[in-house]
C-alpha cells in the first residue's frame, strides 16, 4: 500500500549543460527515492505513512508509478475538523462541504488532492520556486515524460540554487558580462562580491546595451544584490532626431 519510488536510470536521460547563466536544474536538487502511497491505501496506512515520513503530504501514484495525486496531513485533518462543524445547511459554505466530503472518506483516493501542480528533472530551480509561491506549497512532485513520479523537489532543496561562494557568484558576473552582445569594454570591467552583493563597474558602447547587462546580471543565481555603475558612450533609446549625450 505504501513504497518507495526509486528513480529509474532509463528512464531519466542526461540533463543538458546550460550556457551562462548558469542555471540548477531540479534534477540536480531533488530527492530521487520517494516515499509514496497507493490510492486504495486506506485511512489508517495514511496516517501511519505521513507520521513514518515526517511530510505533510505524499504523493499518490498508481501500480506503474504514475503520480494520480497528493495526500496532506489537511486533508486526513478533515475528519478531527468536521467534529467542529455545525449542523448541515442548505447554506453552508463550499469549504465546509468538502471537509465534511473528506471526513466520510475511508481511503486515499478520497482523500486526495488533484490535479497536482509537478514539475519535470529537466525546470530550472526557478520554475518550482515560482511555482511553490504561487501556490503556498513545500514541495513538489517531479515526474518522467509518461507522467511517472521520479523525485520530489523540497524548498530547502531550490535553496541549494542560491547557496554559492562569492568567487563563484563573481566569476559568472564577469564572464556574463564580457559576453559580445553587451559591447562592454574590457578595461573598464570591475567586478567584486561580498556576501552575495555584488558591485559592477563597467562601460557600453550603447545605452540599451548597458540597461540589458544589468537585467542579465540580476538573475545570476545566488546574487543578493546589485550595486552598478555601468555607462555608456551613446544614448539610443532616445526617439529618433532627439539630441545623444555621452553619459553616466
Amino acid at each position: 500500500m505504501t513504497r518507495t519510488v526509486n528513480r529509474p536510470v532509463h528512464d531519466s536521460p542526461p540533463l543538458p549543460r546550460t550556457s551562462l547563466p548558469r542555471r540548477r536544474r531540479v534534477g540536480e536538487l531533488m530527492t530521487d527515492q520517494v516515499f509514496a502511497i497507493e490510492p486504495d491505501a486506506d485511512f489508517v496506512a495514511a496516517l501511519a505513512a505521513l507520521r513514518e515520513t515526517g511530510h505533510e503530504d505524499l504523493p499518490v501514484v498508481d501500480t506503474e508509478n504514475r503520480l494520480v495525486g497528493i495526500v496532506c496531513a489537511p486533508d486526513l485533518l478533515a475528519k478531527l475538523a468536521a467534529i467542529a462543524l455545525p449542523e448541515a445547511s442548505l447554506f453552508e459554505t463550499r469549504r465546509s462541504r468538502d471537509i465534511r466530503r473528506r471526513a466520510g472518506a475511508v481511503t486515499v483516493s478520497g482523500l486526495m488532492t488533484t490535479p497536482v501542480c509537478t514539475v519535470t528533472a529537466r525546470d530550472t530551480a526557478a520554475d518550482p520556486a515560482l511555482l511553490a509561491l504561487r501556490h503556498r506549497i513545500h514541495q513538489l512532485p517531479v515526474l518522467d515524460d509518461h507522467q511517472r513520479l521520479v523525485g520530489l523537489v523540497t524548498l530547502n532543496d531550490l535553496l541549494d540554487a542560491l547557496r554559492r561562494t562569492d568567487a563563484e557568484i563573481e566569476a559568472e558576473v564577469r564572464i556574463v558580462a564580457l559576453g559580445y552582445e553587451f559591447g562592454v569594454k574590457a578595461a573598464t570591467l570591475h567586478v567584486t562580491c561580498e556576501r552575495g552583493r555584488v558591485l559592477l563597474a563597467a562601460r557600453t558602447s550603447l545605452r540599451s546595451q548597458a540597461e540589458r547587462l544589468t537585467a542579465r546580471v540580476r538573475t545570476v543565481e545566488g546574487l543578493v544584490g546589485l550595486a552598478d555603475t555601468v555607462g555608456w558612450e551613446i544614448d539610443d533609446t532616445l526617439r529618433p532626431g532627439a539630441p545623444k549625450e555621452n553619459t553616466r
